[in-house]
């Protein structure tokens, strides 16, 4: 009886018998890969149309691996400066008063935004989230935008200059 493998088994499969080719697993030029794709009944279109869907998709992940860096880094240089001013407030009300009054609303009311900041950068699967990457994206569009233009207008009246 014949065995039958779904398309992941079949992806898993193919990967593990590439990776174990040698100890030093070496990267298959394109037509190489779409020769391997025609060679499984893989259409020249399809192929194609697969690798475009794959680029966008590692396009993709490099922009949410960008953003999380940029959201976490953010997110750690804003509890920093919670720790240290909230550190300062308690060290003085101790001093002042030999006792902590005043300086735990401070301590409490930034902690709530410390929080609720930690829930938008960790949890990834939120609408806020997908909004803040949307929005950053679209920040990252517009200073690509703007260096093209600088660099053009530059060398354009460098050019001019000359």
């Amino acid at each position: 009886m014949a065995d039958f493998y779904d398309e992941e088994q079949v992806s898993q499969i193919l990967r593990h018998a590439l990776s174990s080719r040698s100890s030093n697993p070496q990267k298959l030029s394109r037509e190489q890969v779409e020769e391997i794709a025609t060679e499984l009944g893989v259409s020249r279109e399809e192929f194609l149309a697969a690798e475009q869907k794959w680029r966008s998709q590692e396009l993709q992940n490099t922009e949410f691996t960008k953003f999380d860096t940029y959201k976490q880094r953010k997110f750690r240089d804003g509890f920093l400066k919670y720790a240290i001013v909230n550190s300062f407030l308690l060290g003085i009300n101790l001093f002042s008063s030999g006792s902590i009054t005043w300086a735990v609303y401070p301590l409490m009311f930034w902690g709530l935004g410390v929080v609720l900041d930690a829930w938008a950068t960790y949890q990834k699967d939120s609408s806020e989230y997908a909004k803040q990457f949307a929005k950053w994206q679209r920040k990252q569009q517009r200073d690509r935008l703007t260096a093209k233009l600088t660099d053009k207008v530059t060398s354009t009246v460098s050019e001019w200059l000359n």
